[in-house]
């Protein structure tokens, strides 16, 4: 009898599939973007940068080197809310005290550049919550390569922050949010999405792209 899931496992190209589920997701925003000047011109460079990095990841493959096409990078393990649900609290990796031997941002920059020569074009930045470390998305800024999701809880967007964003198209804020009001306060604390929708409003007015993380629950799936 043939095997056919081992078949179809021995046929399946992890790397091919990887790559192109990012060429989609650049090839979307890009769509997306059309009528925003200057984020569409961003996103047509770094797709041009997505395909080169494509090249370098292909020729690795080729040589028996399996190179990501993307990297979550956990920059810190500082948070200031306690979300229900949170993996990062549920792991440990996330407490109240101030964090110990973390890497500093030269070391994470040295970590950027390994991934831009390795041929890697995403890098989301995760904590904890990232937007505390502040040094290190300005740096990651530099990395015009790379696009950097930011999975932030949004408490920490400020002026500096929309300035940064608008100057660094590369960096892309990911809220989360779990749908209405009533939703997001009762897993993230009171007051919390009204400081997110406004974020929102805010980078929608200064034309910057970003996005949201919906943890679905029972309590929100229908509204996702």
């Amino acid at each position: 009898m043939k095997n056919y899931w081992g078949d179809k496992m021995h046929d399946f190209d992890l790397q091919n599939y990887l790559s192109e589920g990012v060429e989609r997701i650049v090839s979307e925003v890009i769509k997306a973007t059309f009528k925003n000047p200057r984020e569409s011109a961003f996103m047509l460079k770094f797709a041009a940068a997505s395909r080169a990095a494509s090249k370098k990841r292909r020729k690795a493959e080729d040589r028996g080197e399996h190179i990501p096409p993307f990297l979550i990078a956990s920059i810190t393990s500082k948070c200031n809310l306690h979300c229900a649900g949170c993996y990062s609290r549920c792991n440990q990796a996330t407490v109240d005290s101030e964090p110990v031997k973390q890497l500093t941002d030269e070391e994470w920059l040295k970590i950027f550049d390994e991934a831009d020569e390795l041929g890697i074009s995403f890098i989301l930045l995760a904590g904890g919550e990232p937007m505390l470390r502040r040094d290190i998305i300005e740096i990651a800024g530099r990395k015009q390569n790379i696009l950097f999701p930011i999975f932030t809880n949004g408490t920490y967007m400020n002026e500096q922050y929309f300035e940064l964003f608008n100057c660094c198209r590369n960096l892309v804020p990911i809220m989360s949010i779990e749908g209405n009001r009533k939703n997001t306060d009762s897993r993230r604390g009171t007051g919390i999405y009204d400081r997110l929708v406004s974020n929102m409003d805010e980078l929608k007015k200064r034309g910057l792209i970003f996005g949201a993380s919906v943890t679905v629950t029972t309590q929100n799936y229908m509204e996702v």
